[in-house]
């Protein structure tokens, strides 16, 4: 018992690893794009399509030159739709918001409360480590008093 629970604890944290790393390297693309640059792309006529997040705060730009996908932050949504509502209208380019899927939302629940819970994990386990060995002693104790006293009524036949 107390080494599958062991196993499922050492799979969780595995879990929590793999997932931290795997969120480090989607966020560190190298597709990345200023502000300012889509502001000049949009100015200049480059952009074909702009798809923003759930959020608001991020947005995914595909240029017409390169067909390349790239993300910019959006500083202000309510500025960047002000700005842009001429462009929407000649049909310079589409623009749609992306929906939150629910594995995302899921993760970013699961993120935090996991580490809570493997934290919880460990320090039940180190405790219940340190209980186990008191009792053990308080076990060897209660055993070597009896041994004395086995010593002492043999002693005195």
């Amino acid at each position: 018992m107390k080494n599958g629970i062991k196993t499922l604890a050492m799979w969780l944290i595995i879990g929590v690893i793999f997932i931290v790393v795997l969120s480090s390297i989607v966020e560190n693309s190298d597709a990345k794009l200023k502000y300012s640059e889509l502001i000049a792309n949009i100015n200049s006529g480059k952009v074909e399509a702009i798809q923003i997040e759930s959020d608001g705060k991020m947005a995914t730009v595909t240029l017409k030159d390169d067909k390349i996908k790239k993300e910019v932050n959006i500083p202000d949504m309510e500025s960047f739709m002000t700005y842009t509502e001429d462009f929407l209208k000649e049909g310079a380019f589409t623009l749609e918001e992306k929906s939150q899927s629910i594995f995302v939302t899921i993760l970013s629940l699961l993120t935090p409360f996991g580490l809570l819970i493997i934290f919880f994990i460990f320090w039940f386990f180190m405790m219940g480590g340190v209980g186990q060995r008191r009792r053990s002693r308080k076990q060897n104790h209660v055993i070597w008093k009896k041994q004395s006293k086995n010593d002492d009524t043999s002693r005195k036949k």
